[in-house]
């Protein structure tokens, strides 16, 4: 395993929060944490749930999101560069291991703020989540497969494949059954999780849908549905419904819900709980200057107030946002509850 030194770690004690009218920011819950959101500039957003603080940690370099393969297929040959770009991490302990979307993996020591490189494990990675047994799964767009990943080992311990272009994955009650996202087809899978096959799948979830997460009690597997892309060849079917999050009652395997985000310009793509199950934060693009993080209750659905996560932060740096048609581009979302 090859070490290197973070690139750099800037820390920005600027309190970037936004929300949608006084009402919301009075209903805002006092959350503690720290989360790390992945993003396509190669480098982890970094927000103090309490304090509003940002920093942000290097990983690698930039990947555009048009770069190498979804689905097996090259959507824009003419598009190349570094394949980096950080895209979902998962906290194990004091370290976080970050899936990038040329495939590998990236250890980050929070304590020695050392990076460690444990190599090419799959080909283009979507969700990066903590499962049974304490493997980290890594969902991928490229070829479909869900990545059993030993963080002790620092190796793959086994590879399944489940569909064309998979980005999130969930489990119900005792782990009887797992719930994988699959982009493209716009459907969820359900695998019994002891033969590993698959038994149901779910239909009409969204046209192009991304990361999904179980809910504390594990009732509801909420999957965020950005709908866009809708001039993305071949997928020319995407971006004809709403930006939503859509909930799927993992008992009855069937949408129960949706919650529409289109009148706020917000294109979900990931979110974590907290612990008691009654918000949940959810990392969003805007396809503008910004991607942010919403906070949601559980119950009423309703969007209590947003934070700013690259917009401020890029602006102090004097960071321009180069790829992705000068968009930052957020991902996936890991927190640190325990954080003070």
């Amino acid at each position: 395993m090859k070490k290197a030194l973070v690139v750099s770690v800037f820390m920005f004690a600027a309190a970037a929060f936004a929300v949608m009218g006084a009402s919301a920011a009075d209903n805002m819950p006092k959350l503690s944490g720290t989360a790390y959101v992945a993003g396509h500039g190669g480098h982890l957003a970094v927000l103090d749930l309490a304090t509003g603080d940002l920093d942000r940690i290097v990983i690698t370099g930039a990947g555009g999101e048009t770069e190498g393969k979804i689905a097996g297929l090259e959507l824009d040959p003419s598009h190349k560069g570094p394949g980096g770009g950080t895209h979902g991490a998962a906290l194990v302990g004091r370290a976080l291991y970050v899936g990038l979307l040329n495939g590998k993996v990236m250890k980050y020591d929070l304590d020695k703020k050392e990076l460690t490189d444990l190599g090419q494990v799959g080909q283009k990675f979507c969700g990066a989540v903590n499962g049974p047994g304490g493997d980290i799964y890594y969902e991928d767009m490229a070829n479909g497969n869900v990545y059993m990943f030993d963080p002790v080992q620092g190796k793959t311990a086994d590879v399944l494949p489940v569909g064309k272009a998979v980005c999130g994955i969930g489990w119900d009650k005792g782990d009887k059954n797992a719930f994988v996202s699959d982009m493209v087809q716009g459907k969820v899978f359900v695998i019994d999780w002891k033969t590993k096959k698959i038994v149901n799948t779910i239909d009409d979830v969204g046209t192009f849908i991304h990361q999904g997460r179980t809910n504390p009690s594990r009732t509801e597997f909420w999957v965020t549905a950005a709908n866009e892309f809708k001039d993305l060849k071949p997928y020319a079917v995407a971006g004809k419904g709403n930006s939503e999050i859509v909930i799927i009652d993992m008992k009855k395997q069937k949408v129960k819900s949706r919650i529409n985000l289109s009148g706020d310009q917000a294109f979900a793509h990931d979110l974590a709980f907290t612990p008691d199950g009654k918000y949940a934060l959810v990392t969003a693009r805007t396809y503008a200057d910004d991607s942010i993080l919403m906070t949601i209750d559980a119950k009423t659905h309703k969007i209590l107030g947003e934070t700013s996560l690259c917009k401020k932060c890029h602006q102090a740096a004097g960071v321009k946002v180069t790829i992705d048609n000068g968009s930052p581009l957020l991902c996936g979302i890991a927190v640190d509850w325990t954080a003070k």
